[in-house]
């Protein structure tokens, strides 16, 4: 316990900040099944139309913030990244600890304001939020519990980055994973936009404590303000959300045929280049309904639209791929990758409706909303960390997964998923506000529906975990792992050892001046290396 306590190496964080992860997420599930629950009844409600607020407000943070961001980011970016570029550790190793202790108060904070009262939505915008509206301490609690998700999130981002640029400089197996780019495109924008929420919050703590007005008309200031500042860090958050999921199912795709050449690798690295450039400058289309004027509503409106260009690209280029793979059609990696593709598309098509600022208007504020993002970050961003347990768990224990019950939970997973999303576009075209509690009794039996996919799709995931723990209970060993030349794990020995020091210099390039290419004997120059000189009885 000790050694788990402080340990600084990669792959303990890793797991420490996937089972960190792995509780949020289920708490934030319980939350959403009692959401749910709440919506099986049009009038009556079952839980209190305040605690309903608290409800969704601690549902969209816990996921986004305590579920995604540490399994996503913190866990298998922590895990992989080294294995990966052939380092024995990231370049940062206290400040990746210290990153993932920074998690436990967060959440510590978190489950105070839930006691205390938080009820304003996971966006919390002013004046809801001011003391005005919102006068509980819960407010500031979560506020605090970001401030340190976030402070987390900026030191393992520095972390990333850092070990990354060292890697990308050297070593040229790692420039060849289309994993390390994704998870170096995200540490970018996780780098740029944080600041900003952090400025946002520091503002809103000051407006409810120390009387200033950077909100507040009355005292000049202005609530829009801090729509811009949030949802400038928002939405690259989304794209913080899927890139790395991007990484897996590339990865995945390109592995899965064990192709000596790879297709598409520079279309997948620039396309995600492209998406941080334009996720970056988009951010206005969550604010259509406040009165931007019109050039700047048909900018963002168009920006928005191009986005769907590089993602195509990604698609397009993994359908491909899989088209050459060659794997087996009832393997449950290709039946996520499968899924992945096609619910992320639908998810990404109604963003494209959304994307129009007349129709946006009509939609804003509408379940239409909850059912887009949720296709992109409840199906999208959830079905990668699967891929990745599914990808990676031979790497990691050593044991290989059930493939029935895999694929037995992969169905169930979907028809959950689509059960419970898919009605909730009727319900915004017929224009039902998001974040209301009740609702006209004549939607009632398709609300029944989405109810039950929603426990259909709870039981899913718990069915993924017992899936987990039945494969390190029978002990399936692992025999080998298939996967293209280019990629280092495929050389390791799994599960891979604790701390290891063995450093894998593979392709790698050495840049420093003379080493290898030039020598001299006796300070003289004598030429550069060949062949010949080993016979001369020169150690090379």
């Amino acid at each position: 316990l000790f050694g788990w306590l402080f340990t600084l190496d990669h792959k303990r964080v890793g797991i420490m900040y996937t089972f960190i992860g792995i509780w949020s997420g289920f708490v934030g599930l319980s939350f959403s099944l009692m959401i749910r629950i709440n919506f099986l009844e049009p009038y009556y409600n079952v839980i209190s139309a305040d605690c309903y607020n608290f409800l969704i407000t601690n549902h969209g943070i816990l996921m986004i913030f305590f579920f995604l961001m540490p399994v996503l980011i913190g866990g298998f970016g922590n895990f992989l990244i080294p294995l990966l570029s052939g380092l024995s550790d990231l370049n940062l190793p206290r400040l990746n600890a210290l990153s993932a202790w920074l998690l436990v108060p967060s959440i510590v904070f978190l489950v105070i304001s839930m006691g205390l009262g938080a009820g304003i939505g996971w966006t919390f915008y002013p004046p809801l939020s001011s003391s005005l509206f919102s006068s509980s301490g819960g407010v500031d609690f979560l506020m605090f519990s970001l401030h340190l998700a976030g402070v987390s999130s900026i030191f393992s981002s520095i972390n990333f980055i850092c070990t990354l640029y060292t890697v990308f400089s050297s070593n040229l197996a790692s420039r060849s994973s289309i994993i390390l780019w994704t998870y170096f495109f995200t540490s970018v924008l996780l780098l740029t936009t944080l600041p900003v929420l952090a400025a946002a919050i520091t503002m809103l703590l000051f407006d409810r404590n120390f009387s200033s007005a950077f909100f507040d008309p009355l005292g000049g200031g202005d609530p829009v303000l801090f729509q811009h500042m949030f949802w400038f860090f928002g939405h690259p958050e989304v794209y913080v959300l899927i890139l790395p999921g991007f990484g897996i199912i590339s990865h995945a795709c390109m592995n899965m045929g064990c192709a000596p050449d790879v297709f598409g690798f520079y279309g997948l690295v620039f396309a995600s280049f492209s998406i941080v450039c334009l996720g970056s400058v988009v951010w206005g289309h969550h604010m259509f309904t406040v009165g931007l004027d019109v050039k700047t509503a048909v900018f963002f409106s168009s920006v928005t639209m191009i986005i769907g260009v590089p993602t195509g690209i990604k698609v397009f280029t993994w359908l491909y791929m899989l088209l050459n793979s060659r794997v087996h059609k009832s393997d449950p990696i290709f039946l996520w990758v499968i899924s992945f593709i096609i619910l992320f598309t639908f998810g990404g098509v109604t963003g494209i409706v959304l994307s129009a600022c007349v129709l946006d208007n009509v939609l804003h504020d509408t379940w239409f909303v909850v059912a887009h993002f949720h296709y992109v970050m409840s199906l999208g961003s959830y079905i990668s960390i699967i891929v990745m347990f599914i990808w990676w768990w031979p790497l990691i224990t050593g044991v290989s997964l059930n493939k029935c019950l895999l694929q037995c939970q992969c169905v169930l997973s979907n028809i959950g998923f689509n059960l419970c999303f898919f009605p909730m576009h009727y319900f915004g075209l017929c224009g039902l506000p998001r974040r209301v509690c009740m609702y006209d009794s004549s939607y009632n039996w398709i609300n029944v529906v989405c109810s039950v996919g929603s426990f259909i799709s709870a039981f899913s995931g718990c069915f993924f975990i017992f899936i987990l723990w039945e494969s390190l209970s029978s002990r399936n060993v692992a025999l080998g792992s298939f996967s293209a030349s280019s990629s280092i794990t495929s050389m390791m020995l799994s599960p891979v050892a604790y701390h290891n020091n063995f450093f894998t210099y593979y392709l790698s390039v050495n840049y420093t001046y003379g080493i290898y290419h030039m020598h001299w004997k006796n300070n003289v120059y004598v030429g550069w290396w060949t062949p010949g000189w080993v016979s001369k009885g020169y150690l090379v």
